[in-house]
């Protein structure tokens, strides 16, 4: 059984999915469940229990799970009580991310929303009041997912797991 993380942008899912291949798994919802499920009236919404079924469904196949961080995803764990992780930057690192982005060929669109909406972003995970919700700040300079203590403390027992 593995674990669910959800993230801020930019803060290094992809280069854990590069460096951990197999053990690792990002949930494109919309690329792999279409619209997530049936809409449930004129309104357009959607059942997300659909989407925690099938990360639920994967959780047993792979060590992490990565969701959206959207609260719509969010708020169905919330409801079903089912643990997640965020990780996120303080809003000091603001303009190392900004930097990031900008390396990484990012739309210059999505940079401006991101640079706008930085700190309104941080402060709406650091409001988030869950049991099941553990939240982990990215506090220093350099400090992603990939490279974050937890994490790797996470993975090595792993490894040590399937050695014994």
């Amino acid at each position: 059984m593995g674990i669910i993380i959800s993230s801020f942008p930019g803060c290094g899912k992809e280069y854990l999915m590069n460096t951990h291949g197999g053990k690792a798994k990002m949930i494109d919802a919309v690329n792999e469940y279409g619209h997530v499920g049936q809409p449930t009236g004129d309104d357009g919404e959607y059942d997300y229990d659909l989407f925690v079924d099938a990360v639920m469904n994967d959780i047993g196949k792979y060590d992490i799970v990565f969701i959206p961080i959207g609260d719509e995803y969010l708020n169905t764990f919330n409801e079903r009580n089912i643990d997640y992780d965020i990780f996120y930057p303080s809003k000091e690192r603001r303009g190392e991310f900004i930097e990031n982005f900008v390396r990484k060929r990012m739309k210059p669109a999505g940079i401006r929303i991101l640079d706008r909406d930085f700190d309104k972003m941080v402060d709406k995970i650091d409001n988030i009041e869950v049991e099941n919700c553990y939240k982990h700040q990215l506090k220093g300079q350099g400090q992603f997912i990939g490279n974050d203590p937890s994490i790797m403390s996470y993975i090595n027992s792993l490894e040590n797991d399937k050695r014994s």
